[in-house]
């Protein structure tokens, strides 16, 4: 009976949702947009959440999610992405640059035109990382709901303007790649579920950032990379996965209210277009040096999640590889120095 009376609840709280999301996408694939079915679930979702419907993704079908996507995008990996490889030392480099930038500027703006005390402006800045830098914000004298409301609409953002603006300055494409034609041999596509699944859930165990996603990519990508599958998954599995994660973004807004929400809501946007001019600037310099296309660079430095900027690369064509392995490291760099740059900024008494 516990489980037959928790039945409805997972239907109010999670199927409901994916069902208006799916409609969302389905709208948003009807006109054309990039990135339909996931900014289209995104947006619908995200506006059931903030009209007071608990929107509630199960820890193990997120977990499901990653992994599939995590599958779709390795087959996006030929030998010539290995080859490409060469560049990569150049872009990344860049990152030294960036991230600092981006907190500068979101920083200097929250604090200084939007009013924030400066420990929450400062953990607001943060590109990325959200969950390690609430942990942060939590043991600092910040105001945790303002950063968490600001860097969750930031993430919004990204994911539903970003495709758009990227096609309207044709500087990427807008249809995901085909590595292979059709669905390849079944046992080929059973043996990439399970080495991709299994790959992801180690790395998600060792505590990578990201790991069922970048795990299962990785496999995906050697496989596919390596000519030993040329299986991909059946697209509206691939569909199923894009709506999905567009309502787990939206679930973070689920028990906001809109008085507190259209009290950050300018400074939200505001961080928000601070950090991608930053980032479309650094971004430029680096392609124009590195010699890569500029859309791509700009999708590895956006200040998003590792999950969804590198299904955003998946399915605008932008090398989810590159995109997911610079994603990775800005979140280790995050980790690895943020307490120190917490305590250089705020001083040791606030930072911590």
């Amino acid at each position: 009976m516990p489980r037959l009376a928790c039945l409805p609840d997972l239907v109010k709280t999670f199927v409901w949702p994916c069902l208006v999301g799916a409609a969302g996408g389905y709208a948003f694939h009807r006109l054309g947009m990039p990135a339909a079915w996931m900014s289209g679930s995104l947006v619908v979702a995200t506006v059931l959440a903030l009209g007071g419907a608990r929107v509630v993704v199960p820890g193990p079908v997120a977990t499901a999610t990653f992994l599939l996507l995590g599958t779709v995008m390795g087959s996006a990996v030929t030998p010539q992405t290995l080859r490409l490889m060469m560049s990569w030392p150049i872009s990344m480099a860049g990152l030294a640059v960036l991230v600092p930038a981006i907190v500068a500027a979101i920083t200097l703006y929250l604090a200084r035109v939007e009013r924030l005390d400066r420990q929450t402006a400062f953990f607001a800045s943060i590109p990325g990382a959200l969950s390690y830098v609430m942990a942060m914000t939590l043991a600092s004298r910040a105001d945790a709901r303002q950063v968490a409301v600001i860097q969750s609409f930031r993430l919004v953002l990204l994911v539903a303007a970003l495709p758009g603006l990227l096609s309207l300055a044709r500087i990427g494409g807008t249809q995901a790649p085909a590595a292979a034609t059709g669905l390849g041999p079944w046992p080929e596509l059973l043996l990439l579920v399970a080495v991709s699944s299994g790959f992801g859930l180690a790395m998600e165990r060792l505590k990578v950032p990201g790991g069922a996603t970048v795990g299962a990519m990785l496999a995906s990508a050697v496989l596919h990379g390596t000519g030993l599958v040329t299986a991909l998954i059946p697209e509206p599995v691939m569909i199923v996965g894009f709506v999905v994660i567009g309502v787990l973004i939206a679930a973070r807004f689920a028990g906001t209210s809109l008085a507190e929400l259209r009290h950050l809501l300018r400074a939200s946007v505001g961080a928000f277009l601070a950090g991608i001019a930053v980032t479309v600037v650094v971004a430029a310099a680096v392609a124009w040096i590195a010699g890569l296309p500029l859309g791509k660079v700009i999708l590895a430095y956006a200040p998003g999640g590792i999950e969804a900027m590198a299904i955003l690369a998946f399915v605008l064509d932008m090398d989810p590889a590159f995109v997911g392995a610079h994603h990775i490291v800005r979140f280790v760099g995050i980790a690895l120095l943020l307490p120190l740059a917490a305590r250089l900024v705020l001083g040791p008494d606030r930072g911590a």
